[in-house]
């Protein structure tokens, strides 16, 4: 992607980001604040996006209106939470896929003190097992399980990408070495614009899936 593409998306999300964040902590119920504090003391492994992660997922799942959701790695259900919040403003409902079975029932749970069971469903099961078996295409998805990992999920989401949807991925940053394949991926797909935005020090990928490429 061109620098100056680039910068303009990158403006463009923190145009969006900062217009939303600003009256965030404000829409938040009491439990629910507290609900998302207990996950993240909880959080022993470090699993859990963090909480300028999980806002930036919440802007963009609500901002870009979307319907059908996919987070790929629920952990205990943080960032699922966040984006559920942002789908409940779009009538948008995510599948969110854990591998480990413990941690799939916690997330399940959590989800539900939160008010989301609605908008959220926990899919316990390996991700390459479980998201052929999904129908249709997505509009917004969202990484955050094995990095090496990554370039596979790629390549098997990418092709069930929406035009105008987003694929988000975390740890793209700190965590950079381990996912070469797919950031070079991301950066050189003809049907991507790719910029990646650092809401906390991990680094955020976003990539938006373009109606055509003649144009890039």
């Amino acid at each position: 992607m061109a620098p100056r593409t680039r910068r303009a998306l990158t403006a463009l999300l923190f145009a969006f980001a900062f217009l939303r964040i600003a009256s965030a902590q404000s829409t938040l119920e009491p439990s629910l604040v507290k609900l998302l504090h207990d996950i993240k003391a909880a959080d022993r492994d470090q699993l859990a996006v963090s909480e300028e992660d999980g806002r930036f997922l919440r802007v963009m799942a609500a901002s870009g209106g979307a319907k059908r959701a996919l987070e790929i790695g629920s952990a205990s259900g943080y960032s699922a939470i966040w984006i559920g919040l942002g789908l409940r403003q779009t009538g948008g409902h995510l599948t969110t896929i854990e591998y480990d079975p413990a941690r799939a029932r916690a997330a399940a749970d959590n989800i539900r003190r939160a008010g989301l069971a609605d908008v959220i469903t926990v899919l316990p099961g390996d991700a390459f097992k479980e998201v052929p078996r999904l129908a249709g295409a997505f509009d917004f998805v969202f990484l955050d399980a094995w990095k090496r990992d990554y370039k596979r999920f790629f390549d098997m989401v990418v092709p069930r990408l929406a035009p105008r949807g987003l694929l988000l991925a975390h740890n793209v940053v700190n965590k950079q070495a381990e996912m070469r394949s797919f950031l070079d991926a991301i950066q050189n797909n003809p049907s991507l614009f790719t910029t990646i935005v650092t809401p906390s020090g991990e680094g955020m990928s976003v990539s938006y899936k373009l109606q055509s490429t003649l144009h890039k």
